[in-house]
């Protein structure tokens, strides 16, 4: 602080003291300090929560960074410091004392109460200084508990006298002050349509070349607070001042300028992102944690990826500082790596972990699930230890969870293969049921395919609420929803109600032709087996031919088109093989299918063999029973693992002949992708081993399913006499 400075707030606290009108009421030297100290250097150290995502800090208040503040701008400076000079008008004097002394109670009121009656009292004696002082300092003051004593109505008034007042200067403000303004009326929450908002941006245009970087930051960040919209031609003009005083900026003036930016959708010139980069580069050492997250997810936000120079840069500056990084700052830097599908260096997504876990007590299920999504969309995987340390965090804020929150949460498990513990996602279970009717069809569909893709199986209950939902939200189901939703249940072997079955149809009727050909494919594949797996119960369930006809007609279009993938034509051939007559591809579209068909089997048995499969006929080996390995079934459909060919005889059991026959016993060794597990820790056969086990006895085969979960929880000598049980029972002589 200059000496000139010092005697200057000197010259006014002497000013106050000597007006015994105000003298009741007037600060105390350290109070007076405190506020000039404040007004100094602006608002930089309070930094609250702005927009969904990104904690931004405050635009830098009422002041730049340079020694001249509040007070020296707007005229306290002038006074002389030369105690010899004599003031020949009294008049004069007097009346710039009663300024400077409304000032000084303006900037120091402690609460909203005490600001409204400095309002309220001079309102009218207020030049532009005083109503740009007084609308800050109440937007500063409404933005804490501690210092919100007014009402709504009551603050209304207050702000209500302010614009009165300030219609009479509103076209002599200068560039800071149009600023200023900007920043308090989106700090007060004013909407960008508010008449003020509206004549105050009107006047950006006649200042927009003395906006210092300060200014523009602000300025843009009220804007995308308020959800004001600038003009095309308004965005250009602030665009170019950028590029005529970048050199000035500092880190949280470009941070809050790219985060306006992607607030607001804005997308600049390149040449704007490239000096800013630039300028970044050279001040990259004074960004601060909050800055870098910000500006990261802001260029996430306007997909913009960054340079290699910056990202570098970036991931230098975040090993250097990771300890000073806080949860939401970690959650937006990693977020936006995954949105610019970037992967730092193994060294910084370490530190990263580690600083999570020292920090993983402050956050919140937003942070928790962006973390989560963002790992799986990098296809990063952290430690295990990692892994447990959020799943505790989640059960410590589970009520608090929102449905965004639970569905992007599991997506991301099973985007990761990730299985967590029962307790984590029976609390999960219990979460969405309390939040159904928060769900929407999009949540509900992702929950319904992350719990059949990570092979858990829900209560009952659940899938029950989860119908009911469905059909509440119907009507906004999108083709990607709809096949989620009943390749969730096939998978699942989930039987929905036919209301609810007859809803999803009507609604595939409707958006029929906006389905991409890989969930047409997912879609009819689905279909056919929710009615295949209920052939054996009592309610079995029908599908519209007409939705089944519309499906394989966009299937035909897809295939001429040649958009369809193999694996498409492999569900298509087996729809065909499990509806039959009433899904007939065309001959072209079915000898596609069964070529791609054909092709996965013969793949499946050039790969090698399961550890499971091998310690299974190791074990048929020590047994003595022989059998046949990769056996592919007549009508070509099936492969199976091992076959054991028996004999039978239904006289004497000798196994030799006379009027027995021949006994054919597949054994399909099955992996944890061949199950569903419950939040109880059970286990039953998914809807395809369901479907292929129901073929094979169909085509004459018994069939034995030996499980990985039962093999491991077995001794080798219990193994032996598990296997020659099972045989026993199904007539094969050990």
């Amino acid at each position: 602080m200059s000496r000139s400075t010092l005697v200057s707030a000197a010259a006014v606290l002497t000013s106050v003291t000597r007006r015994s009108i105000l003298h009741t009421n007037s600060p105390s030297l350290k109070t007076l300090a405190s506020a000039y100290s404040l007004t100094n250097t602006g608002y930089a150290s309070r930094r609250p929560s702005l927009g969904k995502f990104p904690l931004l800090g405050f635009p830098l208040g009422l002041s730049t960074t340079s020694s001249s503040g509040f007070f020296s701008a707007h005229g306290v400076d002038d006074e002389s410091s030369d105690n010899s000079t004599t003031t020949t008008n009294t008049t004069s004097s007097s009346s710039s004392s009663l300024s400077q002394s409304l000032k000084v109670r303006i900037v120091t009121a402690h609460d909203e109460s005490a600001l409204a009656d400095v309002v309220h009292q001079h309102v009218g004696e207020f030049d532009q200084v005083h109503v740009n002082a007084a609308v800050s300092r109440l937007a500063k003051l409404s933005a804490w508990r501690r210092t919100r004593k007014l009402g709504r109505s009551q603050r209304e008034d207050v702000v209500s006298k302010l614009e009165e007042r300030l219609q009479g200067f509103e076209e002599s403000l200068d560039a800071r002050s149009v600023a200023n303004l900007l920043w308090a009326y989106a700090k007060l929450r004013y909407p960008g349509q508010h008449s003020v908002v509206q004549r105050l941006s009107d006047q950006v245009p006649d200042v927009l070349d003395e906006f210092k970087p300060q200014n523009v930051s602000t300025t843009v960040w009220a804007w995308a607070k308020m959800r004001y919209e600038p003009s095309e031609a308004l965005l250009a003009a602030t665009d170019q001042r950028i590029l005529a005083c970048v050199e000035d900026f500092d880190p949280q003036a470009l941070a809050n300028t790219v985060w306006a930016w992607a607030t607001m959708r804005h997308v600049p010139s390149a040449h704007v992102i490239d000096a800013l980069e630039r300028r970044m580069l050279e001040c990259i050492d004074e960004f601060k944690p909050q800055n870098v997250a910000n500006t990261m997810w802001a260029w996430a936000r306007l997909r913009h990826k960054p340079s290699d120079a910056v990202l570098t840069a970036i991931d230098q500056h975040m090993l250097a500082c990771i300890d000073d990084y806080k949860s939401q700052e970690i959650t937006n830097t990693v977020w936006a790596w995954a949105k610019m599908q970037y992967q730092p260096a193994g060294i910084v997504l370490a530190a990263t972990e580690h600083r999570i876990l020292a920090c993983l007590e402050d956050f919140i299920p937003q942070g928790l699930a962006n973390m989560f999504w963002a790992w799986a969309t990098m296809k990063y995987q952290p430690s295990d230890t990692m892994l447990a340390a959020m799943e505790h965090r989640m059960l410590a804020c589970i009520t608090k969870y929102n449905p965004q929150e639970i569905a992007n949460t599991v997506w991301a498990w099973a985007t990761m293969r990730h299985e967590p513990s029962h307790k984590v996602l029976a609390a999960l279970e219990r979460r969405m049921l309390a939040s159904l009717d928060d769900f929407d069809a999009q949540a509900l569909a992702s929950m319904a395919w992350a719990w059949a893709t990570m092979r858990h199986q829900p209560r009952a209950k659940v899938l029950a609420a989860l119908e009911g939902r469905t059909l509440t939200c119907i009507d906004d189901f999108k083709p990607q929803a709809l096949k989620d939703t009943v390749w969730a249940w096939a998978t699942m072997r989930h039987e929905p109600r036919d209301e609810v079955l007859a809803a999803l149809e009507r609604r595939m009727l409707a958006c029929v032709d906006d389905f991409i050909p890989q969930h047409l494919a997912n879609t009819i594949w689905a279909l056919a087996m929710l009615v295949n797996n209920s052939e054996q119960s009592n309610s079995r369930h029908t599908v519209d031919q007409n939705v089944l006809d519309r499906l394989l007609h966009q299937l035909e279009n897809a295939a001429q088109s040649g958009t369809l993938v193999e694996e498409s034509y492999q569900q298509i051939f087996q729809a065909h093989h499990l509806l039959g007559d009433r899904f007939k591809p065309s001959a072209a579209l079915l000898e596609q299918s069964r070529d791609a068909w054909s092709k996965q089997l013969a793949r499946s048995s050039s790969s090698s063999r399961s550890s499971l499969e091998k310690e299974v006929a190791a074990c048929l080996d020590r047994l003595g029973v022989a059998y046949d390995v990769e056996v592919l079934t007549e009508n070509g459909m099936h492969r199976v693992d091992m076959l054991v060919r028996g004999s039978t005889d239904d006289d004497d059991g000798g196994g030799g002949g006379g009027g027995g026959g021949e006994k054919l016993l597949a054994i399909e060794c099955d992996g944890p992708m061949h199950f569903m597990r419950t939040s109880g820790g059970t286990y039953r056969i998914d809807g395809s081993t369901y479907a292929r086990n129901r073929a094979l006895r169909k085509l004459g085969f018994d069939v034995l399913c030996i499980s990985l979960h039962k093999w491991d929880g077995m001794k080798k000598d219990e193994r032996d006499g598990y296997l020659s049980r099972e045989l026993r029972e199904r007539g094969i002589v050990v």
